[in-house]
Order: C-alpha cells, then structure tokens, then sequence
C-alpha cells in the first residue's frame, strides 16, 4: 500500500486503552483489563496512537515505522478503513492538524506542525479548605514546539482562547499518559 500526496497510511490496534500494565512495588507486574469501550468520554475510550505504514509525497516530519498520536475520533472512522484484521485497522488519513504528535522510542512527544505541547498553569490556593487544584482558563505554559515554529518557543507563556486546550488521552507501552495540545492558531500572544 502507497499513501497518495500529503497523505498517511497508518495501522491501529483498536482496543489499545483496554488493557493496563500496573507495576507492583516487588518489581512484578499485573496487566489489567479495563473494558473503558463502555465509558462515555471519547477521549478517554477511542484509539488515538497509530504506527505510520506509509509516506504520501509531501509529508515532512513524519517517517515510515513513526509512531504519532492522532485526534481521537479520526481512527473510528470506519470509511477510511482499508483493511481489517481482528483488532486491528489500516487506514488512509490526510496530513491535518488532526495529527498531533510523534512518540520518540523514550515515550517523549514530539508535536508536528500545528500544535503546541503545554501544561496549564495552576492558580494559587486562596485557602486550605480548597479540594480541587483550579488553572488559568488562558494561560499555559509551552514545553514544546514543532520544528521550525517560531512564534512562541519552548519555556514561554502563552494566552490562548479560553478552552483551546486538548488534553490527549494515549497509551504507549501499555500506560495511559496524557499531554496537553494547544493548537498554534489558538496563541493569542505570549505572556509578560
């Protein structure tokens, strides 16, 4: 299979966030079955971590054998699907913003064109009765940048439109992470 122009060919396992690896503190390890299929958050429940199969001309950033976390609902999409075998799908999907990150071999994100890797910036507690950590409704602090971005960089502080934020929900190596994703086009400009 070829990717066309500006396009991937990417392999998904579909119930990827079913199973959990917990490590126990003597070293062991049990894996847990989880069933989140059922739950009603489609972040938390759908696939989002595909490997790359194919390249379509055009494509910068991202190789044959990448592994790269994509929106949560782009792998559902049953009229992609080129083939099916028990679990797991390929799929043809178009180079967008939709594709967020790639997953370098130590589990670190690297984001591609169009998103941003941040965290959100937590208020102060105003008193010891507060339960709950509250964040900036705007603000985020940027961790990452994609190559050749230079708008904002690394370390800086962001306002962005209020709720521009994303928190991806992945599994790599059998753990649930989550990074915050702040599309570029959401920066409204760096805070002083």
């Amino acid at each position: 299979m070829k990717a066309k122009k500006r396009s991937l060919i990417i392999k998904a396992h579909l119930e990827q966030k079913e199973s959990h690896e917990v490590r126990l503190p003597d070293g062991s390890v049990i894996n847990l079955y989880i069933g989140r299929k059922y739950g009603e958050n489609n972040r938390e429940i759908n696939p989002t971590v595909a490997d790359v199969v194919s390249v379509g001309e055009g494509v910068k950033g991202i190789e044959l054998g990448d592994t790269i976390i994509v929106h949560h609902n782009l792998i559902m999409n049953e009229a992609a699907y080129i083939k099916k075998e028990g679990q797991f799908v390929w799929l043809g999907i178009p180079l967008t913003e939709l594709i967020y990150a790639k997953i370098e071999e130590d589990g670190s994100l690297t984001p591609l064109e169009g998103t941003l890797i941040g965290e959100r910036i937590k208020k102060p507690r105003v008193s010891e009765l507060e339960f709950e950590d509250k964040t900036e409704p705007m603000k985020f602090k940027i961790l990452k940048v994609p190559a050749g971005y230079e708008d904002v960089k690394a370390g800086d502080t962001i306002i962005a439109y209020r709720l521009s934020d994303y928190e991806m929900v992945y599994h790599y190596n059998n753990k649930e992470c989550r990074a915050i994703r702040i599309s570029t086009n959401d920066v409204l400009g760096i805070y002083n």
